[in-house]
């Protein structure tokens, strides 16, 4: 790799189970990780992740709980045990077609993930990344009252203080992920202070099971402008994210990237 370093350490992959997650750590596997630390609500689900993923020689450990769960954090870190943490791809969360409760979505998409990157930045190895999972819709428009809200830091009480600014599992779609791409640029300065970084990027529309519940005369009309007329493939998410969390993107933090092929350019955001 030349002058490019791989950082020290376990790679953490969030909603491992799923179409990206799953495919995220199939690419750290291929790009040389020893360790990874696959993390799914159901650890069941995991075993084939993994046992492809051994049989390639890494080594790989299992977390299955509720992200949400106060205790999922400190079990996380357990698992981490003595290691330093290099990379951690944050792919866990639920879209309105899958989970319609907007309080349930927004601790799922917000608490957890703000949870999540408390814990590892003290842990993280010099040179890891952390990549956070945001999302298209994080860029639609929405009140100023509510994105100024929700780009600010959490207030003590979590979501639950900004509830009201909510009116229904859409609108807490778009704010938390508006959010998650605020934690990346907010946390940036902290995460660099230890020689690491975080970035967050938006999946446009996506070929996965969650996509395929989305599908409406909007979704379509979005896909119809797009720049790139198809659906995204999650190996084409996953090798982005597995770019951003190595050494190659060192001097890319605190920033969101677009993979979209071009929905929001064709909407001139």
């Amino acid at each position: 790799m030349g002058e490019f370093q791989r950082a020290e350490g376990v790679a953490i992959v969030t909603g491992a189970a799923g179409g990206m997650g799953s495919h995220c750590a199939r690419l750290l596997g291929e790009d040389g990780w020893p360790e990874l630390l696959l993390c799914d609500l159901d650890e069941a689900r995991l075993g084939a992740v993994a046992e492809a993923l051994r049989a390639s020689g890494a080594k790989v450990e299992l977390l299955g709980g509720e992200i949400t769960d106060p205790a999922f954090a400190e079990r996380l870190l357990a698992k981490v045990g003595s290691r330093a943490i290099g990379a951690v791809i944050h792919t866990a969360g639920v879209s309105p077609a899958i989970f319609g409760d907007k309080d349930k979505l927004l601790e799922i998409n917000l608490d957890a993930t703000q949870t999540i990157v408390d814990a590892v930045k003290p842990r993280m190895a010099e040179g890891g990344a952390v990549v956070l999972f945001a999302s298209m819709a994080s860029y639609f428009p929405i009140s100023p009252e509510a994105d100024a809200a929700f780009e600010a830091p959490l207030p003590a009480g979590g979501t639950a203080e900004l509830r009201h600014l909510v009116p229904n599992a859409g609108a807490a779609y778009t704010l938390s992920k508006r959010a998650v791409r605020a934690i990346a640029k907010r946390e940036a300065k902290s995460f660099g202070d230890r020689k690491a970084r975080i970035v967050s990027m938006s999946p446009g529309l996506i070929d996965t099971a969650m996509m395929a519940g989305e599908k409406n005369p909007q979704t379509e009309a979005m896909l119809s402008g797009a720049a790139l007329t198809r659906l995204g493939r999650p190996e084409e998410l996953a090798a982005a994210a597995v770019f951003l969390a190595s050494p190659q993107a060192g001097f890319i933090t605190g920033c969101d990237l677009r993979v979209d092929g071009g929905a929001l350019s064709s909407l001139g955001i």
